[in-house]
């Protein structure tokens, strides 16, 4: 957030205990202005913030901040990721995801790389952005914000729950396309039948 704001980078870090929220302005190529407002949640206030159905309507995009070099933010990250898709799926107001690993400077966690890699090709989002603070180095992450927000199809998470529902959705139509096909060939079939016996009778 401080990044945001074109703060300098502080040392010290103590965790988000209210929402906060910073406002500024990312330019894009070409010149193209966009003004970004960013809402940073606890933690602890995210079950909260689902408990409302129409909670994300308003929300552009969600991302997801983990110390790069903990296996358990990394956990409680992916956790979150998947109460927000849930939510969206059951509601219907589904967000685009990002998620993005902070302190890029420190070593990561074993598996760090395998785990993202599998979250991401799971999910059907892209794959997670590494940044680092206080090297200044924070890989164009407010245009990347900026994008996925504007280009929402590429970055909408999946869950299993939620294939399976498209997947049983897409047999259920293909079901009812089939029978469709087959009542219209009955009615198709009847209809000649009595053109045929008419004829006959007439012939006769």
């Amino acid at each position: 957030m401080n990044s945001f704001l074109g703060r300098p980078y502080l040392e010290s870090y103590s965790p988000t205990a209210d929402k906060q929220y910073v406002v500024n302005v990312v330019e894009l190529p070409g010149g193209i202005k966009k003004t970004l407002f960013l809402l940073e949640i606890p933690e602890d206030e995210v079950s909260k913030l689902l408990s409302s159905k129409e909670s994300l309507a308003p929300c552009d995009i969600a991302v997801f901040v983990y110390d790069s070099s903990d296996e358990s933010s990394w956990k409680r990250a992916t956790e979150l990721l998947i109460d927000v898709a849930g939510h969206g799926e059951d509601t219907g107001y589904e967000v685009p995801c990002l998620i993005v690993a902070a302190k890029d400077d420190l070593d990561s966690f074993p598996m760090a790389i395998q785990n993202s890699i599998r979250v991401s090709q799971d999910m059907g989002i892209q794959a997670l952005i590494p940044i680092s603070s206080k090297l200044s180095d924070l890989n164009n992450i407010f245009r990347r914000i900026v994008n996925a927000a504007e280009h929402p199809h590429l970055s909408i998470p999946e869950t299993e729950a939620g294939r399976s529902r498209k997947q049983y959705h897409r047999l259920i139509n293909r079901s009812l396309m089939v029978v469709s096909v087959g009542v219209a060939v009955a009615i198709v079939g009847f209809a000649t039948y009595r053109v045929y016996a008419a004829r006959k009778n007439a012939s006769s």
